[in-house]
């Protein structure tokens, strides 16, 4: 027998939403953090490596992709930072993927 893969065994209490009110000032905390992290750099560079350890930190759990996701474009997509190029993921659930670097604007 196939084993189950449904989300019946997922513990949903532990997430962490966002609603409207929260996630703006979030978004300005977590753009405030990579413009930092990316000036103490020697390179200047940030990935969405970065947005993923911000989010573990924050409490969002893995396995909410679309919160994580809506972080991620939220922040890259919002002007401050422009795409430099790519390099490979080190975040174990990506390892050796293809991510764009970015850099401050």
């Amino acid at each position: 027998m196939a084993k189950r893969t449904s989300t019946t065994n997922y513990d949903f209490s532990k997430n962490r939403y966002y609603n409207a009110q929260e996630f703006a000032p979030a978004l300005r905390r977590m753009t405030s953090y990579l413009r930092s992290l990316a000036s103490r750099r020697s390179s200047a560079i940030v990935t969405a490596d970065d947005v993923h350890n911000y989010l573990n930190r924050a409490g969002v759990q893995p396995k909410q992709v679309r919160t994580r996701l809506k972080f991620i474009n939220s922040v890259f997509g919002s002007g401050m930072f422009e795409q430099t190029g790519t390099v490979a993921s080190s975040r174990p659930a990506a390892k050796g993927r293809a991510i764009s670097t970015w850099t401050i604007a």
